[in-house]
């Protein structure tokens, strides 16, 4: 509580109980007595007297009146002490310095490094530097016989400067150093906090000669607007700028940008206005690829409008009758034991998560039976068990069910497939083909699809269609089919899930281009191609459509496309059996024993190793708005941005130098980092996070 604050309003008050009388409004008058008994309060809480004033500094008392304490706070006698006592303070801290310097070398090493290993477990576990007031206090006297444990002095101000300025900047120069030398590909997605900050989170992809391998990395978590910003448009402008403004800070050259990729939102990937026309233009021949993993559940999405309402319906009423009553899901326990069924909650089916329908439909397939026993012992008695109870009893909603149970994993698969991190861009292109012909046999004639090209197919075309009867759509519909006597009913299922699968066809067709010529050839070098006997003669095809990657003189197109050709030649020297970025690193490790051990290929390694980098999906993207969401929390939600990029930076630094934090040793960089200069610009961090 504010004493000058409370101070001053007691004097208000006091002049104004004078011409309290003439004073019309009584509601000021009420507010001014309870500023008086605000007063009265704060002095009982404290055990003083209300006729007394207590100075600490001076330990004197004096009557409580207004021109007393001012008096006595520009008196000689408190100016004096109130200096001392800041002069003391200030010794107190100068003697916790010396007492620093005065150690041993290695005993301050030591000390730096405990230091910033538990900062690193701050950071991994998302806990709250404020813990850091009292477990830097706790150690010494849990142990005791410990010299490092008593000289460790890391409280919630000093964590938050090792994990930004010693842990996350280190990792920041490594990564800056990185992307100087090596190609790489851009990733960017944005979103709004619980804080309703908005940010934009940007990952690299790069080939990291040190490991070995093609990783994915977290680069930036950008705030678009300050609090003083009046104007909160983020358009592709305002993107763009801020995410080539984060790269051009550190010099880093825009010739080693190859790729980009975002999700599909107009704003990211339109023809004319958008951020990656922008890149286009900044950086020209860049790959742009459109997240793999949001058109699946686009389409998966658009499909599913097809099917009655009710099946979705129902799946929400059922998860909404038992969520927040314990008591019913008691009961369902016991029909569960009862019909010796696995006792399983009920899913939430989700708007926002990706294909999550998938495990909702599943989960009451699976309790269908337990789930239709309980309803009908409730429907007579509860109204809002009605519409769950006919359903539940309706062969048609069920088949409904077996339907997308059996259509819904082939997206969830795939969709899983490229949110990995591992090397699929030589794969995107043939598996996306293969899913879209399955599809598209479903509905249309074999001969049809196998001979026209498959950019050429229209599903729409219904001269090519197969007869309703004809159509397959699993052996759970049928099942249920044979169950239902009202023919009219069968067939609007049957149009139903025809036209499920022919708008989840139209989505992919929409939304990925089949005959991109770019992933077409990249398509034929991916590694099980490559050490086939069938492999590409030549490398060639590939040069014109990668700008950016590819030699620009003939002479070293020439030496790389040799270097392919003579590549079969020493599969007897490599593992076969590798992912793609680790056989080429090995590729590029082969020497000559006779020649000084100068490499065998010098070009082909870094050229595939380009390839690889470029992105097939926007899902890291993800991953770091989920980490923000762990770190950002409801009671940590004024954390600024620097603080939570300087976690996620630490995080990602505990991983490249140990797989935890207990394994995590800090690195010379770090070490050296741990001085004075690490409390840079974290005063004003201080001042704005309640962490």
């Amino acid at each position: 509580m504010d004493l000058n604050r409370i101070l001053r309003n007691k004097r208000e008050f006091r002049d104004s109980r004078v011409n309290r009388d003439s004073r019309v409004n009584r509601r000021k008058f009420r507010e001014e007595w309870l500023l008086n008994k605000e007063y009265s309060d704060w002095l009982r809480k404290d055990n003083r007297d209300l006729s007394t004033a207590v100075c600490n500094v001076c330990n004197t008392s004096f009557s409580a009146e207004i021109s007393v304490i001012k008096r006595h706070k520009e008196g000689t006698k408190h100016v004096n002490n109130l200096k001392r006592c800041s002069a003391s303070t200030s010794k107190k801290q100068q003697s916790i310095v010396s007492v620093f310097k005065s150690m041993p070398t290695n005993e301050k090493q030591l000390v730096k490094t405990s230091e910033i290993k538990l900062a690193a477990f701050v950071a991994e576990h998302k806990v709250s530097h404020n813990v850091m007031n009292h477990l830097a206090d706790l150690l010494p006297k849990l142990f005791p016989d410990s010299q490092i444990a008593k000289d460790i002095r890391l409280k919630r101000t000093k964590v938050q400067a090792v994990i930004n300025n010693c842990i996350g900047e280190t990792e920041k120069e490594n990564l800056i150093s990185d992307l100087k030398s090596q190609m790489f590909s851009i990733l960017i997605d944005e979103s709004t906090d619980i804080a309703v900050v908005k940010t934009v989170a940007v990952v690299v992809r790069y080939f990291d000669p040190m490991i070995g391998k093609v990783i994915t990395r977290f680069w930036n978590l950008i705030q678009l607007f300050d609090e003083k910003t009046t104007d909160h448009v983020a358009n592709a402008e305002k993107l763009f700028n801020t995410v080539i403004g984060s790269f051009q800070k550190y010099e880093i050259p825009t010739e080693n940008i190859i790729g980009f990729g975002s999700d599909g939102c107009n704003t990211m990937m339109g023809c004319n206005n958008s951020v990656s026309s922008r890149f286009r233009q900044r950086c020209p021949g860049i790959i742009v690829i459109k997240c793999i993993c949001h058109s699946l559940h686009l389409c998966a999405s658009d499909a599913c409008k097809e099917l009655p309402l009710n099946c979705e319906k129902m799946a929400r009423n059922i998860y909404n009758y038992f969520k927040s009553s314990s008591k019913r899901q008691s009961e369902l326990k016991e029909f569960q034991y009862f019909a010796e069924a696995d006792v399983h909650k009920i899913l939430r089916p989700a708007q926002t998560r990706w294909l999550s329908l998938n495990a909702v439909v599943q989960r009451i397939l699976e309790q269908w039976d337990v789930l239709r026993l309980y309803f009908n012992s409730k429907w007579l008695e509860e109204s809002e068990c009605h519409d769950i109870h006919a359903c539940l009893n309706d062969p048609i909603i069920k088949a409904y069910y077996y339907f997308l149970a059996w259509m819904l994993p082939k997206f969830t698969t795939l969709n899983s497939c490229f949110q990995s991190e591992s090397i699929l861009i030589t794969k995107l292109h043939g598996k996306m083909t293969a899913f879209y012909k399955e599809l598209l046999l479903l509905v249309l004639h074999r001969n049809y699809v196998n001979s026209a090209p498959i950019e050429t197919i229209d599903p729409m075309t219904e001269i090519n269609h197969k007869d309703l009867k004809d159509i397959y759509l699993g052996l759970g519909v049928q099942k249920e089919l044979d169950s239902v006597e009202n023919e009219e009913r069968k067939l609007t299922l049957r149009k139903m899930c025809k036209n499920f699968i022919i708008r989840a066809c139209v989505g992919l067709r929409k939304r990925y281009c089949f005959n991109d010529k770019i992933m077409t050839e990249i398509a034929k070098f991916d590694l099980e191609k490559v050490i086939s006997d069938d492999r590409e003669e030549s490398v060639s095809s590939l040069f014109p459509l990668l700008p950016r990657i590819a030699p620009t003189s003939i002479q070293h197109q020439q030496e790389l496309d040799d270097e392919w050709r003579k590549l079969p030649l020493y599969y007897k020297d490599l593992d076969l059996s590798q992912p793609p970025d680790v056989f080429w690193h090995q590729v590029a490790e082969l020497r000559d024993q006779h020649r000084e051990g100068n490499t065998y290929f010098q070009n082909l390694p870094k050229f595939m190793l380009a390839i690889l980098s470029l992105p097939h999906s926007n899902a890291e993207c993800e991953r770091v708005f989920s980490r923000v969401n762990d770190i950002k929390t409801k009671k940590r939600n004024k954390l600024l941005t620097k603080s939570i990029k300087g976690n996620l930076l630490s995080q990602q630094a505990i991983q490249r130098h140990g797989k935890n934090c207990v394994d995590f040793n800090p690195t010379h960089a770090m070490i050296a980092k741990h001085n004075n200069d690490m409390y840079k610009n974290i005063e004003t961090i201080i001042l704005s996070d309640s962490d």
